[in-house]
């Protein structure tokens, strides 16, 4: 058969090619004794799946950042207000490349003072991201917000932190990508 010939039938939404003779009628014979002997097929209205509750994501604000200097170290505090309807833990915040255990509970509306860092004062400004883990106590889902760090640079040639940025995209929900 040439190609455009083949490419007529495509077009015309014929069989390109033919099958060998009876095979056609095998074929029908086959499909016709077997749904016979299939059992027979339930026809009541399948059950609709129910609907999956779309999942709320707890979220919570940070203000009132400080760095309060003690001799070489530096504690940096944040006010931190669970804005949602559901109990959650705040876990840990890793800053300036160092994790802290924070453990905080805070129901719906709490706000409480807690201590993000915990450590030497630094002499550059490198680390630049801050991530806090936290959890919804009820779900037991763990989720991850990131931040970026503002620095003060002071006379000294130290570097206290200003402030923490949300990132623009949003909270990680880590419980669904497996990375606990």
């Amino acid at each position: 058969m040439g190609f455009f010939k083949a490419l007529g039938k495509m077009i015309q939404g014929k069989p390109v090619f033919d099958a060998p003779s009876g095979t056609r009628q095998s074929l029908d014979t086959e499909q016709t004794s077997s749904s016979m002997t299939a059992p027979p097929v339930n026809e009541s209205v399948p059950a609709a799946p129910a609907k999956e509750e779309a999942k709320v994501i707890p979220t919570f604000m940070l203000q009132h950042c400080e760095s309060h200097i003690n001799g070489g170290d530096m504690d940096v505090t944040v006010w931190a207000t669970n804005t949602s309807d559901v109990d959650i833990e705040i876990d840990k915040c890793v800053i300036l490349d160092t994790k802290t255990e924070i453990d905080r509970r805070l129901s719906p509306g709490q706000a409480h003072e807690i201590i993000l860092y915990r450590g030497a004062i630094p002499k550059t400004d490198h680390a630049h991201k801050a991530n806090i883990f936290y959890k919804s106590i009820k779900a037991n889902d763990y989720y991850r917000v990131d931040f970026s760090v503002e620095y003060n640079h002071e006379s000294d040639e130290a570097y206290t932190v200003e402030d923490l940025h949300p990132e623009h995209y949003a909270i990680k929900d880590l419980s669904r990508s497996g990375l606990l």
